[in-house]
């Protein structure tokens, strides 16, 4: 594995960001408790979801962000099926799904966690306006990342699991369609994250799509690139 990777005991290291600048390694990490803890929690929320979703899942498997957007992008690829591709539109239904059942209270309105985030305005820093459909592509990207500045994906690693891209080529869709996967192993060194780019045109470079800071395996019509594996 190459030394990009996140390690827990980096935690606090200083490093030379993208920017040159120096700075800290921030947590990314579950502890052993916080790992017991989360855990039971999860057990306790999908107490209700059929013993053959779980059984799909894997026994390791359990959603290790706090609840949130990522929380709710993890459990509905856990509802639509682990290890399974599922569409875009599918996902989305199954969030606004999961969302609409969530009622938050906040400066005297009420509103559901998915009209909060559906009405969520763009970051004022962001160099590209996104809708909710955007956000949800974008975290998608962030589930994949390992690395040692920003690894979003480290804790899905840590429950021995990682969230696959699909993107295919298709008419009418100048960007193509995309398709995403809760990827489950027994073994954590497999727990590593695929962008697969087997049935899709690329409409200029194709080096562009390969990120040197991706940790995982990339597949394109030609060949299989495996990047810090």
């Amino acid at each position: 594995m190459l030394d990009i990777i996140y390690e827990p005991k980096d935690v606090g290291k200083e490093v030379i960001s993208n920017r040159g600048k120096k700075t800290k390694l921030r947590k990314y990490h579950m502890t052993d408790n916080e790992m017991v803890l989360i855990r039971n929690k999860w057990l306790k929320e999908t107490s209700y979801v059929n013993k053959a979703k779980h059984n799909q899942a894997g026994k390791y498997f359990f959603n290790p962000y706090r609840k949130g957007i990522y929380y709710y992008q993890i459990y509905s690829l856990f509802l639509l099926g682990a290890n399974k591709w599922h569409n875009l539109a599918n996902i989305i239904d199954q969030m606004e799904e999961l969302m609409s059942g969530k009622v938050i209270n906040k400066d005297g309105i009420s509103m559901t966690a998915w009209e909060r985030f559906r009405g969520k305005s763009s970051r004022e820093a962001s160099l590209r306006c996104k809708d909710y459909i955007g956000r949800v592509q974008e975290n998608m990207v962030f589930f994949q990342r390992l690395n040692k500045l920003h690894p979003t994906g480290y804790k899905l690693r840590q429950v021995r699991s990682a969230v696959d891209m699909k993107r295919i080529s298709k008419k009418g869709f100048s960007n193509g369609c995309y398709y995403y996967r809760l990827s489950t192993y027994s073994n954590i060194d497999k727990a590593l994250p695929i962008r697969d780019f087997s049935k899709f045109t690329f409409p200029r470079h194709e080096r562009k799509y390969v990120s040197y800071k991706f940790i995982g395996t990339i597949i394109t019509k030609d060949k299989i690139i495996n990047r810090g594996v």
